[in-house]
């Protein structure tokens, strides 16, 4: 799965406003070597705890989210749009994956970067967008249109 995934057919189709940016053509080509380098990074600042933590954790942690978020939330939780899928948005997920959760709004508005669209759906990574929007680091940013 790691090796050769199918899905990656479908990436050009989903992926066309950040297809040709240099950082993240950087960092998809480089992903190994920036791994190593941050590995040796954390041993030298840490020693191995640091390593088995930072890195092999953090990766393990990662690909359990994801993969718990695509399966959980086609299964638990409350629709709020009718997304012509099975998506839902479930808050324990949520929690878990900083508000990625919310994934039947995710399914209405997939280009949306806010995916908590009420105001009691915490969503941790729209308020890093936030953030980021107020340091001048990121523009452009696209949202899903407001209820009225």
């Amino acid at each position: 799965m790691i090796y050769e995934s199918p899905a990656k057919a479908d990436i050009p189709c989903f992926t066309k406003d950040i297809a040709e940016d240099p950082v993240y053509q950087f960092l998809q080509k480089n992903f190994i070597f920036i791994q190593v380098a941050l590995g040796l990074l954390l041993l030298l600042l840490g020693g191995w705890s640091f390593v088995v933590w930072g890195i092999f954790a953090r990766i393990v942690w990662v690909y359990h989210c994801t993969w718990l978020l695509n399966s959980a939330t086609h299964k638990f939780g409350y629709r709020s749009y009718d997304s012509g899928d099975s998506s839902t948005n479930c808050w324990w997920v949520a929690v878990l994956v900083f508000g990625e959760g919310w994934h039947n709004n995710h399914h209405a508005f997939q280009y949306s970067a806010r995916h908590g669209l009420e105001w009691w759906e915490i969503d941790i990574t729209w308020m890093t967008i936030q953030l980021l929007q107020a340091l001048g680091l990121a523009t452009n940013v696209k949202l899903a249109p407001t209820k009225q």
